[in-house]
């Protein structure tokens, strides 16, 4: 009796082993139909939610826009930061091609502003809005920093202080006083600014900080020389990190 009883259990654990595999077999067989056709639907649905994200990050951009669009300094904010936090998070699901895409978008926005549209307050405006854009995306792109610096897009070295601005610990001190020296006054008002947050970053060596200075004393005398009325926010900006003034004001272009 033992050996029978042995040898059932023995065929029940062999029928027991078999027994899901084999429901599953005949399951995928009578319903593969089915299956094949939920299988094929992933990548759509897959590049629905990845559309949805896109679409997410676009309002992201938008609404800190509209925040931050009278703010006179243009200044890096919080809610600059958050935005670019959530961005971040985005980016572990989008990638960064969707990202890049976007902020060459804002790249040619801001030259098609500089070529078509006057000089003015409404102008400033609108490159403001989009700085903050662009600031919003930096910190996601960061790896890309010297492919925007090399361009001979505008917009794209605008996008490149920006990042320096967002991570000043990335600022080539050197690249940005030469913008005193080639580019229009809203892009040296930026790259003013992100020389002022290098020297503001924790953890920076005395050895930087001298540089920084020296480079902000070097593009004050050179604003300064300019022809016409020199902009008064980058003077304040730079007159701040060389003897401790404060400053306020939107740069103008």
């Amino acid at each position: 009796m033992d050996d029978w009883a042995k040898l059932l259990t023995a065929v029940a654990a062999v029928l027991g082993a078999v027994a899901w595999p084999l429901a599953l077999f005949l399951t995928a067989l009578l319903f593969r139909e089915v299956l094949r056709s939920a299988i094929n639907r992933i990548p759509s649905m897959l590049d629905r939610v990845k559309t949805a994200s896109i679409a997410g990050v676009k309002v992201e951009l938008e609404r800190v826009a509209d925040a931050e669009t009278e703010e006179k300094a243009g200044k890096v904010t919080p809610n600059q930061k958050e935005v670019a936090a959530r961005i971040a998070v985005e980016k572990s699901d989008l990638g960064s091609q969707p990202l890049l895409k976007e902020l060459d978008r804002l790249c040619l926005e801001f030259d098609a502003l500089r070529r078509d549209f006057p000089s003015g307050d409404i102008r400033t405006r609108a490159m403001t809005r989009i700085v903050v854009q662009m600031r919003s995306l930096s910190p996601s792109l960061i790896e890309f920093l010297d492919a925007y610096k090399g361009s001979g897009s505008a917009g794209s070295r605008l996008a490149a202080i920006a990042m320096m601005q967002m991570v000043p610990m990335s600022a080539d001190v050197s690249w940005l006083e030469g913008r005193f020296s080639s580019e229009p006054p809203f892009l040296f008002y930026h790259a003013a600014l992100a020389l002022q947050n290098a020297l503001d970053s924790p953890g920076a060596s005395e050895k930087r900080l001298l540089e920084i200075r020296e480079a902000a004393r070097r593009s004050l005398e050179r604003v300064k020389s300019f022809n016409g009325v020199p902009d008064h926010s980058t003077i304040e900006v730079l007159e701040t990190m060389i003897v401790g003034t404060n400053s306020s004001g939107p740069g103008h272009d």
